[in-house]
């Protein structure tokens, strides 16, 4: 779950080597908060460990993050 979010944003999930595993689009302005099903692109379940997103708004300076998958 992502939480804090502006009205409209981008949010990218990376591996720590780069990949690109999901892009999340968020449109909503009554909800300041998207679900991840930690899934891939592929609709493939994520595997265990450490994982980095962005969250990119217009006026507003870029998020970078870190979180970590445990099973």
């Amino acid at each position: 779950m992502f939480t804090n979010l502006t009205a409209k944003c981008t949010i990218k999930i990376y591996t720590v080597s780069g990949e690109l595993v999901s892009t999340i689009e968020h449109d909503n302005v009554d909800e300041g908060y998207a679900a991840w099903d930690l899934r891939s692109m592929n609709n493939q379940e994520v595997a265990p460990g450490l994982y980095l997103f962005t969250v990119q708004s217009d006026g507003v300076k870029d998020f970078i993050g870190k979180f970590a998958v445990i099973r």
